[in-house]
């Protein structure tokens, strides 16, 4: 019975601590010195998958962007952070920040 209740735990360890991983993504355009970014949100997709869709909904809306990224970070606070120094850093840049409302499908 510990044996299974063991292993029961340890299956269910990795998704509790993937349920605390947060992101949000980015996108820039250079050419037209603009960021876009999106909240931060429950990181529970792939990261190719969650940048391949802010990709597609960018495209779908016309707005043109040289890459996708889409950090990720132990907690929402941590991502509130890191998300709050990449607008400090563009906005210095001489950069406009879109900010986005986008959630991921999924």
């Amino acid at each position: 019975m510990r044996a299974l209740l063991a292993l029961g735990l340890m299956l269910l360890l990795p998704q509790l601590a993937h349920a605390e991983d947060w992101r949000y993504c980015l996108a820039p355009s250079h050419t037209q010195r603009k960021v876009f970014i999106s909240p931060p949100f429950p990181a529970t997709m792939s990261m190719d998958d969650v940048e391949s869709q802010f990709g597609r909904t960018l495209n779908r809306s016309g707005l043109h962007y040289d890459d996708v990224q889409c950090p990720r970070g132990d907690g929402e606070t941590a991502v509130l952070t890191m998300q709050q120094h990449a607008i400090t850093v563009n906005r210095e840049l001489g950069n406009e920040v879109i900010n986005l409302r986008w959630k991921p499908n999924g």
